[in-house]
């Protein structure tokens, strides 16, 4: 039976442990970073490579605990919605659909499950087995995405251990990549390797730094609002490689 005391207060609790799961799991990230950084530096690219999909994964499980509890605090905000209508209002659709999709599937948040039973009660069973089944595509296609159990792509498995070798000072570039000659140039120069324009036999000029210039960084995507208000224009759910939704904590993890 819906119990409106009891949505509030699992919602409160939600929203806590959710936090509490993103924290200890950026904590065990970043140490896993430094053993794949050490493993980089000992030459063990294989394992380094296996041991990042972990980390990739984790980055994906986080960035969508961030959107459920946003989605927590939403329903919260619009409680009085839930107690006085008895269908899902539209303003709060894709919030109930979502945490009723997502909550089989973050089972470390029990208390994500509990608000999903008072919201099937709230709405029904029918409803409830229609937002498992995201038969209406109201479930946010971004978290559908992240919480996914596929494989890393390839080519974000390298540019996580290019971004961890930077972060750790490691002289170290894959291979699997294409890079630029002036970048390698300019950041893995050869040593001992003479400036043919030094006329003069002196010191040799010091190269420019690299400039932050939006040509120099990833070709990345724009980087998905995790605002539950706001459903992005077009949908690149499509496309199973669309995991540049991590561009911000690459750009994170090069800052550190």
């Amino acid at each position: 039976m819906f119990n409106p005391t009891r949505l509030k207060v699992q919602l409160k609790l939600a929203i806590n442990r959710l936090k509490m799961l993103q924290a200890k799991k950026t904590s065990l990230n970043q140490q896993n970073r430094k053993e794949i950084g050490n493993l980089l530096e000992r030459g063990k690219e294989e394992s380094a490579r296996i041991r990042v999909e972990h980390i990739i994964r984790d980055d994906l499980f986080i960035e969508a605990m961030e959107n459920l509890e946003l989605y927590c605090d939403l329903l919260l905000a619009r409680f009085g919605l839930l107690e006085t209508y008895k269908t899902c209002e539209e303003s709060i659709a894709e919030a109930v659909n979502t945490i009723i999709w997502a909550a089989p599937r973050v089972g470390e948040a029990k208390e994500l499950g509990l608000v999903r039973d008072q919201l099937a009660s709230k709405f029904g069973k029918e409803f409830m087995m229609q937002a498992l089944e995201n038969e209406d595509e109201r479930v946010n296609p971004r978290i559908a995405m992240k919480l996914q159990v596929n494989a890393p792509d390839p080519f974000l498995v390298e540019r996580y251990l290019e971004e961890i070798a930077r972060a750790y000072d490691i002289r170290w570039r894959s291979d699997r990549l294409e890079h630029e000659d002036d970048e390698e140039e300019e950041e893995y120069p050869i040593e001992g390797e003479d400036d043919d324009d030094d006329i003069g036999g002196g010191q040799a000029e010091l190269l420019p730094p690299l400039q932050n210039n939006d040509d120099t960084r990833f070709d990345l995507p724009e980087i998905p609002t995790s605002s539950p208000l706001k459903k992005p224009a077009t949908s690149t759910v499509d496309d199973p490689n669309d995991f540049d939704a991590l561009a911000r904590r690459l750009d994170a993890l090069k800052r550190k």
